[in-house]
């Protein structure tokens, strides 16, 4: 699915090692793949029942990916991408839209879908996207305003898979684990992760528990006219190096991390970051220096 955002969690601003506080023998972890991504999921399970969870964890991570994957044409955003609709819509991209909504709301339209049709563009002049207002999304239909409008939801879904995936753990009783997607879902437990940046020059580190945590950074891939792989809406440039986002879910903190990437301080500074869902938010500037906020 997700080949460009592999590029920067797994290549240039991937979030270092996790770990529980000590190892005991009832730690499990799966590794596989998902979303275009190497993905591990580690959690506690004493009984012999962690192979159905196992299982459990891989159909999750199908049924996910034919949902959001644009890297499947029968995937349900390829059919409404080609299509210009999409009638009787899965729930969860009905559910992912909507919370892109809200993200797109709070940041004045910074996080916008719609910057899929800049991808898509094989012509070198720029080019705008539709606007994410143009996009009508109803439980029974979701529907494109304009024509060459197209989605991708790149900058949020991995975060919420790894949510889902968490909710998944905890409906089987593993209350403790750390799902990791490139973006991280954390439940019960110390979780310490360690934040490096794209010379993998560690920043910081920080504790989760039951919170979400994701990383961006614009220029951890380019685009084939040398521009960064975040595309602002407006056509302006990244600000800052890499921003990583702790908040309340693994999918708020994928797209805020996109976003604030794309916004000066002074206008992060001035945000309701409690009210966003956002806990703690680190911005590296281009020379290195790291702000932290929360």
């Amino acid at each position: 699915m997700m080949q460009r955002r592999n590029v920067i969690k797994l290549g240039a601003a991937a979030l270092g090692a996790f770990a529980l506080t000590r190892y005991t023998p009832s730690r499990r972890e799966w590794r596989g793949r998902g979303f275009g991504a190497d993905l591990s999921v580690v959690f506690h399970d004493s009984g012999a029942d962690h192979e159905r969870s196992f299982a459990a964890i891989e159909a999750e991570v199908e049924r996910l990916e034919q949902v959001f994957s644009l890297f499947r044409p029968s995937s349900a955003i390829s059919r409404l991408n080609r299509d210009g609709e999409l009638r009787n819509p899965p729930k969860d991209l009905v559910t992912l839209l909507e919370k892109s909504k809200c993200v797109w709301a709070a940041t004045d339209g910074v996080f916008d879908p719609t910057v899929q049709s800049v991808w898509q563009a094989k012509h070198t002049h720029p080019i705008s996207p539709a606007g994410f207002d143009t996009v009508d999304v109803r439980h029974d239909l979701i529907r494109f305003k304009q024509p060459g409008t197209a989605l991708t939801l790149n900058g949020i879904a991995q975060g919420y898979a790894s949510d889902q995936l968490s909710r998944l753990l905890q409906h089987r009783g593993h209350a403790a684990h750390l799902v990791n997607l490139g973006e991280f879902a954390a439940g019960d437990g110390d979780w310490r992760l360690g934040i490096e940046n794209g010379d993998a020059q560690r920043l910081t580190h920080t504790d989760l528990s039951n919170l979400g945590l994701a990383t961006s950074a614009p220029g951890a891939m380019r685009r084939a006219n040398g521009k960064a792989h975040i595309v602002h809406p407006f056509g302006k440039a990244p600000v800052w190096k890499t921003v990583t986002v702790q908040a309340q879910t693994s999918a708020l903190a994928d797209a805020y991390s996109t976003a604030l990437s794309l916004i000066q301080r002074a206008k992060i500074e001035a945000m309701d970051l409690n009210a966003m869902g956002i806990t703690k938010v680190w911005l590296e500037s281009q020379n290195g220096a790291v702000i932290r906020l929360g």
